[in-house]
């Protein structure tokens, strides 16, 4: 256990220092990023629905804010179009990251982890809980793009890769963005409120999910 939980703190460092990375550079912080939103929200719904997709997308390279995109996604495009653009950006990041880790994933496990039986330890745990770890992802911040990562680094059978990450992202998304649809400019306490909660729901799973593990 402890040699996977070391595994997902090294991804997600390094999904961490991106985010550094970008937002310190100027290339692309969360200012950025909300600003540009708000002076798109009277093109059309075409472009917008792109530039949701793309912002999502990018999230394996760029470490973009994905829960204020999906929110606001459903803010400016409604719910049932910015759902569909919100899911396919997420969907998207995740098959890169996976596919990215499936192909370079042998060597960097040999240097993350030097011994023969602690990878097999974790290839094994992964494959018995990577369902369950795919469903409850986005308890946190970097934790889909890390669980993505590691689903590809084991060798997680892809369609079922999908199927799973699909499973916990589709709910995720559905509520942030009605949530979204239904706030106003002048009122985005149910927003906030959604994010909040989200959060604090999939943080929990998150949390009793790894204690079973360890007993």
């Amino acid at each position: 256990m402890k040699s996977l939980i070391k595994l997902y703190l090294i991804i997600i460092g390094v999904f961490a220092l991106i985010f550094a990375l970008v937002n310190l550079t100027g290339l692309l912080s969360v200012a950025d990023i909300q600003h540009y939103l708000q002076q798109i929200q009277n093109a059309s719904r075409t472009t917008i629905f792109v530039v949701v997709f793309l912002l999502l997308a990018s999230d394996v390279f760029l470490s973009v804010p994905t829960i204020f995109i999906v929110t606001y996604a459903g803010h400016i495009l409604g719910f049932p179009l910015g759902l569909t653009a919100s899911t396919l950006g997420m969907l998207m990041s995740g098959t890169i990251a996976y596919i990215l880790c499936r192909w370079s994933g042998k060597k960097a496990l040999k240097l993350l982890i030097k011994k023969q039986e602690e990878i097999d330890e974790v290839n094994s745990l992964f494959h018995k809980m990577g369902f369950s770890m795919l469903l409850i992802a986005r308890a946190l911040p970097m934790l889909p793009e890390a669980t993505c990562c590691l689903s590809g680094m084991m060798r997680f059978n892809f369609l079922k890769f999908l199927f799973y990450y699909l499973l916990g992202t589709i709910p995720y998304a559905l509520v942030l963005t009605y949530l979204g649809s239904i706030s106003t400019g002048k009122n985005m306490t149910p927003a906030i409120s959604g994010i909040v909660g989200v959060y604090a729901i999939l943080y929990l799973l998150w949390y009793f999910k790894l204690r079973k593990i360890e007993h």
